[in-house]
């Protein structure tokens, strides 16, 4: 378990330092989730494919929640992560959402880090459309723990501001 929390600490150090850019507003969001395997091929004799959905909660450091879930393709070489992608949606507590991209390689399977990419969403949220974040991620066994950092600008602020002034 020291080992996990030393990694943890290891990600989280290298996703704060690697985002540059500190006159921007740091946006950060929690996110918690349960990982399913779809499906999973043998590629070769030391690697494999793997097609996986996650599905969990998230918050913010705005005062919003919601729940977001994610497809993913992924493809391991001994273990460790020759590339993942996917694509998810969040759905704030006002039922507006974002679609985003993600992606990381050359990492190991159960810890990383990686890159998120506002790709759509929902009327009011359009001026996140671009928006891109660093996450690190943890996995044990089937749950799964994000924590992302995006630098936004002012209108994005005011823009996700807002969602918690909203009547749900």
């Amino acid at each position: 378990m020291e080992v996990k929390l030393k990694q943890i600490i290891v990600i989280l150090l290298i996703v704060f330092v690697s985002c540059g850019n500190m006159s921007a507003f740091d946006y950060i969001m929690e996110l918690h989730g349960k990982r399913e395997i779809i499906k999973s091929y043998p590629l070769s004799k030391d690697k494999r494919y793997l097609n996986f959905i996650l599905e969990g909660t998230f918050t913010d450091n705005l005062g919003n929640y919601g729940i977001w879930d994610s497809s993913n393709t992924l493809t391991l070489q001994n273990k460790n992560v020759v590339n993942l992608q996917g694509y998810g949606k969040s759905t704030y507590q006002n039922n507006e959402f974002i679609y985003s991209k993600s992606f990381r390689n050359k990492q190991e399977q159960q810890a990383g880090v990686g890159k998120t990419e506002i790709v759509n969403a929902s009327k009011s949220l359009l001026a996140l459309i671009g928006m891109s974040c660093t996450y690190a991620v943890n996995f044990y066994k089937v749950n799964a723990y994000f924590i992302q950092k995006c630098k936004i600008t002012e209108k994005q602020k005011e823009v996700l501001s807002n969602i918690s002034k909203k009547k749900e």
